[in-house]
């Protein structure tokens, strides 16, 4: 596994504003419509037109506040000149493992890469490449948030393991971790990694033992 830095690239703001349409587009299209919406029912709820303008109002404020703040954030890394903007990390996997995520936030994989190392990757983003898990990929984060932008296919397609191991509510983790483990104590693994408090990883290990 190695990871460098780069800077931003048209294809990573693309990739940033995929199916986000345009900033006025969102206003007129989505924001506006769903005001009215809330205002018309509001109005039947409450026969008032100084409710169904505010809650109209508001609606429109919160949903148009956040179109703004994310076209502006677009815009802040578009300008950017930083030369380590971009992390890219290159996987060459020996092995990976399909785990129990929480709930609906899946799917869950752990590739074991031909170094020792291990990449866990979670989220239902996963879903947008139908070529993954493959045995060997490029994973493109924001260096600031680790926020993934996308995975770049580079090998075949392999068939994930499946394995009872899972996430645990306890575990603090993002969309994309590199830890150390191995298939074969990767609960221990995990607890020990993603516990919040350390010591319930320690404490897990001892009343399995």
């Amino acid at each position: 596994m190695r990871t460098f830095y780069r800077p931003v690239e048209e294809r990573d703001i693309r990739m940033m504003k995929r199916g986000k349409g345009t900033l006025c587009r969102n206003l007129l299209r989505a924001t506006l419509p769903f005001a009215l919406f809330l205002s018309a029912l509001a109005y039947l709820i409450w026969r008032s037109w100084v409710v169904a303008v505010g809650v109209g109002l508001a609606a429109f404020g919160i949903s148009g506040w956040s179109n703004i703040s994310f076209f502006r954030n677009v815009r802040g890394r578009q300008n950017s000149g930083a030369s380590d903007a971009v992390v890219v990390t290159e996987v060459q996997a020996a092995r990976v493992l399909e785990i129990e995520p929480l709930g609906s936030r899946g799917p869950a994989f752990v590739c074991f890469t031909t170094d020792g190392k291990a990449l866990l990757l979670v989220g239902q983003w996963l879903l947008d490449y139908k070529g993954f898990p493959s045995i060997s990929f490029r994973l493109r984060q924001w260096a600031d948030t680790k926020k993934p932008i996308c995975i770049e296919i580079t090998g075949a397609r392999i068939e994930p393991e499946q394995s009872a191991v899972q996430l645990k509510p306890g575990y603090r983790l993002t969309d994309v971790e590199a830890f150390e483990a191995a298939p074969e104590t990767l609960q221990q693994d995990l607890d020990r990694s993603f516990y919040k408090n350390p010591s319930q990883g320690d404490n897990k290990s001892n009343s399995n033992s």
